[in-house]
């Protein structure tokens, strides 16, 4: 029998491609796609689940036993309020950390950020480190916290800061090196390969990926 995956945020930067890999492996029997829209794929393999995230305590049975990869995220500009923000990018991974120990699910993935520190003077930052700690006291078997740099990929909506960064490392690359190297942007589909190799392995415990070690080969992280 293949594995179970649960993902929510399939339409965004690196649930695009994390989705993509998930139907594309024979290890998955069943993908379960937590999504505020419809994807418009039609495989036999994927449920399509559509909610706005305040009712997840609704689709429960769906967590049971799976890899739970939360891709969620946004920004202050988009989320309007920080309230918002919050909603987002804590409280809902959160809630699904907590569905996803309770129904004994084998891993909970959640995509951070570098920098994340709850006491952090930065917002941002401190949102993240919040997520981060309260996931962890769920107490999923199997935690991998991913910590990007600047995300890189194409996105659905335009956002002048990375495409700026892009420009900037593509064209001074030689700097991200030494104590720099963990600011190197990187990209979208090496994350989602990140998070798909981790769910794969049989470990416990709390894992913290650094963007660095996203930008290296997903299999040198369990040699």
């Amino acid at each position: 029998m293949g594995k179970t995956a649960v993902i929510a945020g399939a339409t965004g930067l690196v649930g695009r491609e994390l989705l993509r890999l998930l139907v594309e492996s024979n290890t998955y029997e069943h993908i379960i796609v937590f999504t505020r829209r419809k994807t418009g794929i039609r495989i036999e393999k994927v449920t399509e689940v559509i909610t706005d995230f305040n009712g997840l305590e609704e689709h429960t049975q769906y967590f049971k036993a799976a890899d739970v990869f939360c891709c969620l995220g946004t920004t202050i500009k988009k989320a309007k309020t920080k309230e918002d923000f919050r909603r987002v990018d804590l409280h809902y991974p959160v809630v699904m950390s907590r569905i996803a120990a309770d129904q004994r699910a084998h891993s909970f993935l959640v995509i951070s950020a570098l920098g994340a520190d709850m006491d952090s003077r930065f917002f941002y930052s401190r949102v993240k480190g919040e997520m981060e700690g309260n996931v962890v006291k769920e107490g999923v078997p199997l935690i991998g916290i991913f910590r990007p740099s600047l995300l890189t990929g194409e996105r659905e909506e335009f956002r002048a800061g990375e495409r700026a960064a892009d420009w900037i490392f593509g064209r001074f690359s030689f700097l991200f090196k030494g104590g720099l190297k963990k600011y190197r942007p990187v990209k979208a589909s090496s994350v989602a390969a990140a998070m798909f190799e981790f769910a794969q392995k049989e470990k416990t415990g709390v894992h913290l990926i650094s963007s660095e070690e996203m930008n290296e080969s997903p299999n040198s992280f369990y040699k």
